[in-house]
């Protein structure tokens, strides 16, 4: 038996009872500081309001619910102290009768010996025979103290190993941590409603639990059975009417509600907005630590990686801070539209899309694909770019209800001139991002069967979204627009392969633009969309002249293909109507 009567410290396990104690008051204070929210909100109006007062109704069966499970916390950790004291105790108790039988064995042992060579001598007496008489029944009576002495010790022990098992089951409740899910075997049989039930019955603040659990089981399912759970919840819903059911899983859950095919985008707005503001509060709290390491470092060894890491930290605080700047970006348009935060992955790097309009009402969606270099750090940039087609729409009479995605959901080679990587002449960058990109176009058209869908993609993500349509023809692409491309892939021979039901190129002029420099150098050799490829050439030299690489440049002398006034963005509008 390996358990030790003298481990832990009985004092310290009632401090964390204690502190469970004094959480348990600053749950009560915040219920108390939500109710007083709610009262000084009673002029507020609007569906904003009846879904804030919908919430705030939760709030106090929610505490009472975790104020509980720490009331159950605390009498197995209070129990707990008490025994593993009493077992210290008692620990002690032996240790010192264990420590005294030795002593007197020792004892008894030297004045055994001494009488047994008296009594050997010539001279013994019978009170010398007695002696060792008595001193042998003393070391048979010390001996057996010693064996029970012996038994108490390892009674203790199965006394504290019961004791740590006790503990460790009473704080593995459901008293404590409060419903779960099925454990991980069972969930490969759960039939995929049940499953969904089972969740949909969980308390909000048990399910930050499951985050890891939920993501892994959900992923599995289709889109259809998704949405018709989220439906069961309290119909699809908007963003300011929605049951307290969804607003659960998603305030709870927000990284696998934000990405999970078959939600509305509302939902998935609401959720991704959580996750990237989350990402981005670490990201500075990174900053200030990387900033702390180079204050510190010392040698020029440690210089270095602490610049590297602070360089590291800074890009990605710059990529999360304009992705977040997505939802505030001035825009300029006659008709303001909903922006959703369509996806977010906090990885290294960080992905994401916004989209400029509604994807759960518009009739016609597109999904701009931006090319080599691109980042989360360019979000308003393509979110502009994507508005100036927008604008086009609503300048109609009726306007329609469109929207585009700036979809950064690919990591693209770096960029050719101000790294010298050359990966953007190869494929492996497009053939990933085909594969996110394809994924992200299934959801959207297992969500919206309806709408229009549409792919817009400028220089590299031509070349990554040529292979996405190519291997995906389930997806009915209305038009496939491509903008200074960097070559379409050999896999992919003419526009007919892409499925799309129309394919649109437009090409500046430029010889030694970068488009064609990535066209020219591209192993294996890739395809100019524009030139005999069976795409409808789309007129760069109409209105201001496309002249520049980049999709908006805003300058008077120079446009890029999405730039008011250029025949490649008034193309762009209206092949994407609806």
């Amino acid at each position: 038996m390996t358990a030790d009567p003298f481990a832990g410290d009985p004092a310290a396990i009632a401090k964390v009872s204690n502190a469970l104690a004094e959480h348990q008051d600053d749950i009560r204070r915040g219920a108390r500081s939500v109710a007083r929210a709610a009262e000084d909100a009673d002029d507020w109006e609007g569906s904003s309001k009846d879904r804030f007062d919908a919430t705030v109704t939760t709030i106090p069966t929610a505490a009472r619910r975790v104020i509980a499970r720490l009331d159950a916390a605390i009498d197995v950790l209070d129990v707990y102290a008490d025994r593993v004291q009493q077992i210290h105790d008692e620990a002690e108790r032996i240790r010192r009768s264990r420590l005294t039988n030795a002593i007197d064995t020792a004892a008894n042992v030297v004045a055994l010996g001494a009488a047994k060579a008296v009594a050997a001598s010539e001279d013994t007496t019978e009170a010398d025979r007695r002696t060792v008489d008595r001193l042998r029944s003393d070391a048979d009576d010390l001996a057996a103290m010693a064996s029970r002495l012996q038994d108490e010790w390892d009674a203790l022990v199965e006394r504290r190993a019961m004791a740590d098992r006790t503990a460790a089951a009473g704080l593995s409740d459901q008293d404590v941590l409060g419903p779960a899910l099925s454990s991980g075997a069972a969930l490969g049989v759960m039939a995929d409603v049940d499953f969904l039930a089972a969740l949909a019955r969980m308390p909000p603040e048990v399910l930050t639990a499951q985050d890891a659990t939920v993501a892994e089981r959900l992923a599995g399912m289709s889109p259809d059975t998704v949405q018709a759970w989220w439906n069961s919840l309290g119909e699809r819903g908007t963003a300011g009417r929605h049951s307290a059911a969804q607003d659960a899983l998603i305030t709870a859950l927000p990284v696998v509600i934000g990405n999970l095919d078959g939600l509305p985008y509302w939902a998935r707005d609401q959720a991704n907005r959580l996750s990237a503001q989350q990402a981005y509060a670490a990201a500075k709290e990174a900053v200030t630590a990387a900033e702390e390491q180079r204050r510190t470092a010392v040698g020029w060894a440690a210089r270095a990686a602490a610049d590297r890491a602070l360089d590291d930290a800074l890009a990605r605080e710059k990529d999360l801070g304009n992705f977040l700047a997505g939802a505030r970006k001035e825009l300029g348009l006659t008709v303001d539209v909903p922006r959703q935060m369509v996806s977010f992955s906090p990885g290294h790097p960080p992905l994401g899309a916004f989209s400029v309009g509604d994807l759960d009402s518009a009739d016609s969606v597109s999904y701009l694909v931006p090319g080599m270099g691109s980042g989360l750090k360019d979000t308003t940039q393509y979110m502009s770019a994507a508005s100036h087609v927008v604008a086009l729409h609503q300048a109609l009479v009726p306007p329609p209800d469109t929207a585009m995605v700036a979809w950064i959901g690919y990591e693209p080679p770096p960029d050719l001139l101000t790294t010298g990587n050359t990966g953007v002449f190869g494929e492996r960058y497009a053939e990933a991002g085909a594969r996110n990109l394809a994924a992200d176009l299934r959801g959207f058209r297992a969500t919206r069967p309806d709408a229009q869908l549409n792919v817009v993609a400028h220089s590299y993500g031509s070349t990554t979204a040529a292979i996405a349509l190519a291997d995906s023809p389930e997806l009915g692409v209305h038009s496939f627009v491509t903008l200074g491309s960097a070559g379409i892939p050999a896999r992919v021979p003419d526009a007919a392969a892409t499925h799309a039901d129309h394919m649109y190129a437009a090409q500046a002029a430029e010889r030694w633009d970068v488009a064609y420099i990535g066209r020219k150098y591209s192993v294996p050799h890739r395809s100019d969309p524009a030139g005999g490829f069976g795409a409808t050439p789309i007129d760069t030299f109409a209105g201001n002249r496309v002249n520049v690489h980049d999709l908006t440049v805003h300058s008077d002398s120079d446009h890029g293909y999405l730039d008011p006034g250029t025949g490649s963005l008034l193309t762009t509008a209206r092949v994407t109507l609806p």
